[in-house]
């Protein structure tokens, strides 16, 4: 998820993921076949060979030639360990090679105050080298700001040519690039059970219209289809947004999407309607969350950790939420096409649709315009630096490294099936767009949207929530 979400919502999640996506087989589900229940162990320390003086990393873009020893490179980012997860750690360690290669020295700052800190260091003078932002929103303000350092030529073009169509674009302003993307995440992910799905003859859907006769289907032999839950304390209702945007992407596309996330189109736009419509067709469907009206009010007091698992008690068949639920499921829950869960790809609205993705990640950045910060940050998106991350000894990694962008990465080479299966839906996404609510104005994001979807699944009118919303987004400060 990403960081307002992830510090609000999976603070009590077993592992701190960056959340993944799931391959499709032939049959629509993933060919992860992995075991994934509760936190698994970190293999994070980096375990590439150091090259030795005179060879090249990154691609031959930087030599080891000792160039930048005595000097460190201090990356400022919101991921730092916990009592369970070593992550910043595990980030750390992976420039191991670099710092072999080069001389240089990184030491990374981890903070849950990343958001707020990190405005305060750079326009306090007082910069980090790397700022390794969790939303574009926060980067892009401070690029508007003059306070970050457009990359040089190579580094630029690299980006832009190398990265899944639509993360170039969020790195990129006025036609200049001043993020390097990474640690991706992807949440366009329905959950479900291969065995109920093979018990009653069901086929996984590859369109709206297919999901949606499906779920037709499964009520008219008596079950129920879909399970949620969108509790997270003081971030209730994120969940729904989540939604909201996998269908503002399937029924308007993505010129829509940033129209709407832009508020070049208000909130309670008729083509904002029809998404909110669509997703009530199942969400405010009482017959297809089981209890009915009572069963979809009780959505909003189900912790969206436990949303999916009546698919394991066999009490419903799908549950819409993303990849990093790999993490969540209780121990012992296998995930695959003969595992207890699997997930297929929320499908597109109509056959022959460029598949969309929905996701979010990392952006590091610039803060000082040093020759080592630019080789650290080069460094970063290597398949090196990647597996440096999630280790080479064959054991699961914790997320922490997230997926790769690039669209050249070697997805065989990854040692867990299931991080495998994530990637290679990422990196066969045509359309990629950031999580809506992230890039929208906080107060809007993260709360007006939050607070009126959850009072919506409770029995507020859909005219109300979308009124509601854009007038709070009408109130804000013009920017």
């Amino acid at each position: 998820m990403n960081h307002r979400k992830r510090l609000l919502a999976l603070a009590v999640a077993t592992t701190a993921v960056a959340a993944a996506c799931g391959s499709s087989s032939s049959s629509g589900s993933s060919n992860s076949t992995a075991a994934a229940g509760g936190a698994t162990t970190a293999a994070g320390a980096a375990t590439t060979v150091a090259a030795a003086a005179g060879d090249s990393l990154a691609n031959g873009t930087i030599k080891c030639t000792q160039q930048y020893k005595g000097k460190e490179v201090h990356i400022f980012s919101p991921t730092r360990d916990s009592e369970t997860t070593p992550a910043a750690q595990e980030l750390r360690n992976a420039y191991a090679p670099l710092e072999k290669c080069t001389g240089v020295k990184v030491v990374w700052d981890g903070t849950d105050q990343f958001e707020t800190e990190v405005k305060v260091r750079i326009n306090g003078g007082n910069p980090p080298d790397v700022a390794d932002f969790p939303q574009p929103g926060g980067f892009l303000d401070l690029v508007k700001a003059a306070k970050l350092f457009a990359f040089p030529d190579a580094l630029a073009k690299s980006v832009q040519a190398d990265n899944v169509a639509g993360w170039p674009e969020l790195a990129t302003l006025a036609g200049k690039v001043y993020g390097q993307p990474t640690r991706a995440n992807v949440k366009s992910f329905v959950w479900y059970s291969p065995a109920a799905f093979k018990a009653k003859g069901y086929a996984v859907p590859k369109t709206l219209d297919e999901m949606k006769t499906l779920s037709d289907k499964i009520v008219a032999d008596g079950g129920t289809p879909w399970c949620a839950g969108i509790e997270s304390g003081v971030a209730t209702g994120w969940v729904i947004t989540d939604w909201f945007e996998d269908f503002m992407l399937r029924l308007n596309g993505p010129a829509v999407y940033d129209q709407w996330v832009q508020h070049k189109i208000p909130f309670n736009d008729p083509k904002v309607k029809v998404v909110a419509d669509a997703v009530a067709s199942y969400l405010k469907n009482p017959k297809y969350i089981a209890g009915g009206d009572n069963g979809i009010k009780a959505i909003a007091t189900t912790k969206f950790q436990e949303g999916g698992f009546p698919i394991l008690q066999n009490k419903c068949y799908m549950h819409r939420q993303a990849s990093f639920y790999s993490s969540i499921w209780p121990a012992g829950t296998t995930i695959g096409p003969d595992g207890a869960v699997d997930t297929f790809y929320l499908p597109v609205a109509k056959a022959g649709d460029k598949k969309v993705m929905l996701g979010g990640g990392n952006l590091m950045a610039a803060a000082t315009n040093k020759p080592e910060t630019f080789d650290v940050i080069a460094y970063t998106a290597t398949p090196e630096y990647y597996f440096g991350v999630v280790g080479k000894d064959g054991k699961p990694d914790t997320g922490t490294a997230g997926l790769s962008t690039l669209k050249t990465f070697d997805t065989s080479k990854l040692p867990d099936p299931v991080q495998k299966g994530f990637a290679d839906q990422l990196k066969s996404s045509e359309i990629f767009r950031f999580d809506g609510a992230d890039m929208m104005p906080a107060a809007v994001g993260s709360g007006s949207f939050w607070k009126e979807a959850t009072a919506w699944i409770v029995g507020g009118s859909t005219d109300d929530m979308l009124n509601n919303i854009e007038t709070s987004w009408k109130a804000l400060p013009a920017s």
